[in-house]
């Protein structure tokens, strides 16, 4: 039986990444470098604000007009854009989520390509896929599966 395992982070969608970032370091929160993320299926640029044990705030912004989240952009304008969360066996969540009427934006999971950031994470192999916010009360989650133990960035 798969399981989550750990809650990453909430993503948050932004029209101007250093208008949005500069009103989380007034907050005394520092950000890891930018992660550029640019072809499909994610087409984001990503800036992470640790929280320490408890996750992270993830700032993203499209990378171009045909990307998700400049659609999201476009229809609900800048907010919680998704919950990025890890469990021990994508396969099994897949297929067991699936069983109680969940919808996955993929039918297989995306793999990053290798050295690509997963938020606050750089593990040696990432699986992903995205429930679509129609399953979830119209919030999509992020659903990621490390290879191995993961380096935190």
């Amino acid at each position: 039986m798969g399981r989550i395992i750990e809650f990453l982070t909430i993503n948050v969608a932004t029209g101007d990444l250093d208008a949005t970032l500069a009103k989380w370091r007034r907050l005394g929160l520092a950000s890891l470098p930018p992660a550029h993320m640019p072809t499909p299926p994610i087409e984001i640029t990503d800036v992470t604000v640790p929280l320490g044990p408890a996750g992270a705030v993830s700032v993203i912004a499209a990378t171009g007009p045909g990307s998700p989240v400049a659609r999201f952009l476009a229809r609900r304008g800048e907010g919680a854009y998704s919950i990025a969360v890890r469990v021990d066996s994508l396969a099994d969540v897949m297929r067991e989520w699936d069983a109680e009427g969940i919808q996955w934006v993929r039918a297989e999971p995306f793999e990053l390509p290798p050295g690509s950031p997963a938020g606050r994470y750089l593990p040696r192999r990432t699986l992903v896929n995205w429930v679509k916010p129609s399953s979830l009360g119209g919030i999509m989650l992020e659903v990621f599966e490390f290879e191995a133990d993961a380096e935190h960035l």
